[in-house]
């Protein structure tokens, strides 16, 4: 997991650094590197998915195998938000 100094507000973990979350993404029901709650306003991060060349912050390709890093969309716990667009 990709984390900064930065803690979450209230909770006490490590916030993700988001300059790092993008690229090959798979999403799973367990044994996720995050949890990820999608929102329409307030995101952490805005995610883009493309086809292919997922290679800056907020660029995700979806894939079945050679991820990057895999998440789970969860609607409470979440590591961190994103809106899609």
């Amino acid at each position: 997991m990709i984390v900064t100094e930065r803690e979450n507000e209230g909770a006490g973990m490590p916030k993700p650094d988001f300059s790092k979350i993008y690229g090959k993404v798979r999403e799973v029901n367990i044994g996720e590197d995050y949890k990820v709650r999608v929102v329409q306003i307030g995101e952490d991060l805005r995610v883009r998915k493309v086809s292919m060349g997922a290679n800056g912050p907020g660029q995700w390709e979806m894939v079945s195998i050679g991820e990057k890093f895999k998440i789970r969309f969860v609607s409470i716990g979440e590591d961190f938000t994103v809106r899609f667009g």
